[in-house]
């Protein structure tokens, strides 16, 4: 008896690999940006004072921060003052306009906060920042 339809031959099934390395290629495309994001987030809990007239600072800046002990922070590690220069001076080597922003406490003594700034002005410091949260204190 004669077949109507001639018998194919069954192909094994393949996995297309294609699709597979797009997708793995967009994770890891997709980890490497969000972890950029992640550099130097250390962030220590300061209550920062509220000013009606906050504005954001975009580009690279070099964050300082004081807690109300007075304690002097970058990228999560505590720093001696005498050590504030030094740091100042490697972040302007490149250039001498860069940022430099200062997030203090606001129950931090003011004192220690000129102290704080007149060290970043010595060495060379001229962009410097306060950071405060927009809004009135309520």
């Amino acid at each position: 008896m004669k077949k109507l339809l001639p018998e194919r031959k069954r192909e094994k099934p393949q996995i297309i690999l294609t699709n597979l390395i797009d997708v793995i290629l967009l994770l890891v495309f997709f980890f490497m940006i969000t972890s950029s994001f992640a550099k130097d987030s250390k962030k220590v809990p300061i209550d920062l004072p509220h000013a009606s007239s906050a504005v954001a600072i975009d580009g690279e800046t070099l964050k300082f921060q004081a807690d109300k002990d007075g304690n002097v922070i970058i990228s999560g590690q505590i720093i001696d003052l005498e050590n504030i220069s030094s740091k100042v001076a490697d972040y302007l080597a490149e250039d001498r306009s860069r940022s430099i922003l200062v997030e203090a406490d606001k129950e931090l003594n003011y004192g220690r906060v000129i102290q704080i700034l007149d060290l970043i002005r010595t060495a060379g410091g001229i962009n410097i920042g306060l950071s405060t949260r927009p809004g009135s204190e309520k």
